[in-house]
C-alpha cells in the first residue's frame, strides 16, 4: 500500500494463489475489513482505498483500489517500521525501500527549498563573470521600474539574490553563481552537463567496439551550458523532411527551440540539495531519441496529467528560476526561460510543427527524464492525427488503440468499455488510468466515481476528434 500511495496506485487482490493465480477459500467480508483497517490505522497518512469483493470462477476476491497521494501527503509509510524505513515506492512487479535521498525528494515536496541560496563556500564577487553581471544589471534597469533603476549595482546583486551578506567582501549563493559565475565548476565540479550521443538505441556498443559517437562534459554558468548543449545536439543530428499540406519542409531532426527549453528546464528545476552534488544533467543522444535527465523529480503539486494542457509551474528553486527570467543565453536575444510555466506548451507546439510526437516524461522520484522521440516517418498535417497514421501502419491494436477508438465516438462510462473491449474491469480501469496519466483522455466529472462520470479525448493540437 505504501508503494502503490508514492508511485502510480494500483490494485490489490487478495483471494488468489501466488504463481497460478487460481482462487484460494477466504472469508471475504472480513478480509475486506481486515484491509480497510491496515489502511486507516498502518500506513502514515492513512490510504482511503476502493474496495470491491468480485468473483473468480465462483469463488471471492477481495480488491482494493489505491490511489496515488497528492505530492504533499508522500511519502506514504508503514508506521511500525517508521518514515526512514517504511517508506516503499513500486517498480516492475516489486516494493522497494526508499532510499534516504528519495524520502528527502518527497518531504522538501510539501515547501519552498532554499537550497539555491545556499553560500558558496569560498567563492567570492571576484568569481562572477563581468559581462555577464553588467548584462544582467543592465536588463533589469531597463526593464524593471524606476525602483531598480536607482539602485546600485552592489543593491540590485543582493535584491537578486546573487550576493547576502553586508562588508567588505559579500557572499555568492549558489543561485548567484550557476548564473553568473565565470567557472561554477571550480567549486561544485559536478554541476554541470554531459552529453553522449550513442551508436545503438540501447547504448551498448558497436561490434568494434565504438561506445560512443561523441561524449563531451559541458561546463559554465547555465547559460553557457544551455548554448553548449544546443551546439552538442545539433552537431549530432540532420536535417529531415516533413510533409505539409503545402509540400514538404526540411527542418532540424530535434527543434532548437524544444531542445533549449528542456535542458534550460532541467538545470533550472534540478535538486541542488548538497547530496545531489554529484550527480549531473545528462543529455543522451540514440539513434531514435534523445533523452534529458535531471535530478530530482517533480517538485510540489504539479498535476502530470495538466504538464501539456495549460500552463504549469512550481519552482524547486525560486531564487534561481526568477534570476533565469533575466540571463540571456550566449548570442542570442532569447533568455534562459520564461519562469510563465508555458514552456512545456511550447515545446510541445514546436515538436508538432517539426513532425515529431509530443515528449514523453518520466518521473522517478530521484530523476526526471523528459524523452524526445525521433522520427521514424513522415507525418502528413492534411490526413490526420498521428494516432491515425501509427493505426494505418499496425494491424495488431493494443488496448490503448482500442479504448482511443471507441471514444472517438463519444464519452463512455467504464463500465460500456469493459464490455465492448472484453477485459476485466482493473484491466480497464489501469489503461484508463495510463491514458489520463499520459493527458490522453480526461474524465467528464470531477468526482470521477461519479455515476455520471464518462471517459472522453482530450482536445489538443494532438487529437482530432
Amino acid at each position: 500500500m505504501s508503494a502503490f500511495a508514492n508511485t502510480r496506485g494500483g490494485i490489490i487482490i487478495l483471494g488468489l494463489s501466488d504463481g497460478d493465480f487460481l482462487p484460494v477459500p477466504i472469508d471475504a467480508a472480513k478480509l475486506a475489513a481486515d484491509l480497510a483497517s491496515v489502511c486507516a490505522n498502518e500506513v502514515e497518512p492513512s490510504i482511503r482505498a476502493e474496495f470491491d469483493i468480485a468473483h473468480v470462477e465462483g469463488h471471492p476476491v477481495v480488491a482494493a483500489l489505491v490511489e496515488e497521494l497528492p505530492t504533499g501527503r508522500k511519502p506514504c509509510f508503514v508506521k511500525s517500521k517508521g518514515m526512514e524505513s517504511g517508506s516503499y515506492i513500486r517498480t516492475h512487479d516489486g516494493d522497494y525501500r526508499l532510499s534516504s535521498y528519495e524520502i528527502h525528494i518527497l518531504v522538501s515536496g510539501r515547501g519552498q527549498p532554499l537550497d539555491d541560496m545556499a553560500v558558496v563556500g569560498g567563492a567570492s564577487v571576484a568569481d562572477l563573470d563581468d559581462d555577464l553581471v553588467v548584462s544582467l544589471l543592465n536588463r533589469i534597469r531597463n526593464r524593471r521600474g524606476q525602483t531598480m533603476a536607482s539602485q546600485s549595482d552592489t543593491d540590485i546583486l543582493k535584491m537578486l539574490g546573487v550576493i547576502v551578506g553586508n562588508g567588505h567582501e559579500p557572499s555568492i549563493t549558489l543561485a548567484g553563481l550557476m548564473t553568473l559565475g565565470r567557472f561554477p565548476q571550480q567549486f561544485v565540479p559536478q554541476l554541470n552537463v554531459t552529453f553522449v550521443a550513442f551508436p545503438t538505441v540501447t547504448g551498448r556498443p558497436l561490434e568494434d567496439g565504438t561506445r560512443f559517437l561523441d561524449n563531451e562534459p559541458i561546463d559554465g554558468p547555465i547559460p553557457a551550458m544551455v548554448a553548449g548543449a544546443l551546439a552538442a545536439v545539433r552537431r549530432n543530428i540532420t536535417r529531415r523532411s516533413v510533409v505539409t499540406g503545402a509540400g514538404r519542409l526540411d527542418v532540424w531532426e530535434y527543434p532548437d527551440e524544444a531542445v533549449r527549453e528542456i535542458v534550460g528546464n532541467a538545470l533550472m528545476h534540478r535538486d541542488y540539495h548538497p547530496s545531489s552534488h554529484g550527480s549531473q544533467v545528462r543529455i543522451e543522444l540514440y539513434p531514435d531519441r534523445l533523452e534529458v535527465v535531471n535530478p530530482g523529480g517533480l517538485h510540489g503539486e504539479i498535476n502530470r496529467d495538466h504538464l501539456f494542457s495549460r500552463p504549469v509551474t512550481s519552482s524547486r528553486n525560486s531564487r534561481l528560476a526568477k534570476l533565469l527570467e533575466d540571463i540571456e543565453i550566449p548570442s542570442t536575444n532569447t533568455t534562459v526561460c520564461e519562469n510563465r510555466g508555458s514552456g512545456l506548451l511550447a515545446v510541445a507546439a514546436s515538436l508538432q510543427n517539426a513532425g515529431l510526437h509530443r515528449p514523453v516524461f518520466e518521473d522517478s522520484i530521484r530523476n526526471f527524464t523528459v524523452k524526445l522521440q525521433g522520427a521514424t516517418y513522415p507525418l502528413d498535417h492534411s490526413s490526420g492525427s498521428r494516432h491515425d497514421n501509427v493505426a494505418q501502419r499496425s494491424s495488431r491494436e493494443s488496448p490503448r488503440d482500442k479504448i482511443r477508438a471507441l471514444l472517438t465516438k463519444g464519452p463512455l462510462p467504464a463500465k460500456d468499455l469493459v464490455e465492448e473491449l472484453g477485459m476485466s474491469r482493473g484491466g480497464v480501469l489501469r489503461w484508463l488510468r495510463i491514458m489520463e496519466r499520459d493527458g490522453e483522455i480526461e474524465t467528464t466529472e470531477a468526482a470521477r466515481r461519479s455515476p455520471r462520470n464518462r471517459w472522453q479525448l482530450v482536445v489538443s493540437d494532438f487529437t482530432t476528434r
